[in-house]
């Protein structure tokens, strides 16, 4: 081959050398440098962008346990008052004593009812006498009449006469009826008087104890009168306590007849008492909007005694799904409550929530937020609405 003919090819060659190096110094070593600066310029951005630590929205427990104040009242409690006024004759009991059903406590001297029986029985007697002397002329106006009408002859006994015998006995008759009537009104009067008397008599309405005494001996004791006064006695009965706790309305419809209750008392300590729910009020009352809930709790030691305030601690179940986020989640945005939500693109939203029932360290949240989202926590400055975060997940303790 010539010299010419190798000259050619290395020609040829040198020129699409040239070519390649040209591309490469003015097209892609440019796009490289552009592509290495998007690149530092991104980095800068997302150096820029403030640090977001989140937590991921759990569901709070199938059952949840909440814990409640109860008080404690007797089974069975009445106060005793006057029915009739009088004088307290010595009572027959004191306070701390165990009575039975039945039992005479205390007797009232009731001197005014007293001679207003002694009346009564008079004005029976009277009104008795008059029915004996409304028989004796009934029975003589009838023998009369009997010996008239007997008379044969017209002309011995006129017809004017019969007529007035029989009109008499006529109205002993109705003067014997009104007697009977006078006697009965006056012993209706008696067994009212007679009712009242047995008011004078205070007795126990039940098994239990004299919790209370108010007045002594020869005290004068009004009847009636409740209002504002001080009973007689004070009957309890402690063999059974009924604990009464208001459940809030947020939970009124998960207590059912039969739930257990948990009941802690500082009094008592180290001893927990365990009782089902035995009623549950139909209504929420109507101030506080709480669902009243009663346990009967067996006594027989009497160690709970009347008055005592007590922890309940009910495990109700959920009637729905409820998300939980940890407290320091919960912000507080032009007056109202928020979480602040990470999207999928990084980006913060400010979302208006309800809060439930605050366990503490984690707050329940009844609607909107859904389950698995991503909420910022511990944001140490409220940013923007829509602000791109570097969204870091917080480590589990």
């Amino acid at each position: 081959m010539s010299s010419r003919s190798r000259a050619v090819p290395l020609a040829l060659g040198a020129i699409v050398f040239g070519i390649a190096a040209l591309i490469v110094v003015f097209g892609v070593l440019p796009a490289l440098s552009r592509r290495q600066e998007l690149a530092a310029s991104t980095t800068r951005r997302v150096a820029e962008m403030p640090r977001v630590v989140f937590v991921v929205a759990g569901a709070a427990p199938d059952v949840q346990r909440v814990s409640l104040p109860a008080r404690m009242q007797a089974g069975q409690e009445t106060a005793l008052y006057p029915q009739v006024g009088g004088y307290l004759i010595p009572t027959k009991v004191e306070m701390g004593d165990r009575v039975k059903a039945g039992q005479l406590l205390a007797e009232i001297e009731v001197p005014i009812l007293d001679r207003q029986l002694e009346q009564n029985e008079s004005a029976r007697s009277l009104e008795q006498a008059k029915i004996d002397l409304a028989q004796s002329r009934l029975d003589l106006a009838k023998a009369t009449l009997v010996r008239l009408r007997s008379v044969g002859d017209a002309r011995a006994i006129s017809q004017q006469a019969i007529d007035e015998a029989s009109a008499n006995e006529k109205a002993d008759v109705a003067g014997l009826a009104a007697a009977r009537a006078q006697l009965a009104a006056a012993e209706a009067d008696g067994r009212k008087l007679a009712a009242q008397k047995t008011l004078a008599h205070i007795v126990a309405p039940f098994d239990g104890e004299i919790t209370e005494r108010n007045f002594d001996a020869g005290a004068l004791v009004v009847a009636d009168r409740t209002e504002g006064s001080k009973p007689i006695f004070r009957v309890t009965w402690r063999d059974e306590i009924r604990g009464f706790v208001d459940v809030p309305e947020s939970l009124a419809a998960s207590v059912k007849v039969g739930v257990p209750v948990q009941f802690k008392m500082k009094e008592l300590p180290g001893r927990v008492i365990t009782a089902p729910i035995t009623r549950v009020s139909p209504v929420l009352e109507g101030t506080s909007r709480t669902r009243l809930v009663e346990v009967r709790i067996p006594n027989a030691d009497g160690t709970i005694l009347p008055g005592m305030f007590a922890e309940a601690v009910l495990e109700l179940p959920r009637l729905k799904p409820v998300v939980m986020v940890p407290g320091e989640a919960i912000v507080i945005r032009d007056g109202k409550t928020h979480v602040a939500m990470i999207d999928a693109q990084d980006t913060l939203h400010y979302m208006p929530i309800q809060v439930g029932r605050d366990t503490g360290t984690m707050v329940e949240l009844p609607d909107g937020l859904a389950l698995g989202s991503r909420v910022a926590v511990n944001l140490s400055r409220q940013l923007p609405e829509g602000a791109k975060v570097q969204a870091t997940a917080r480590a589990e303790k």
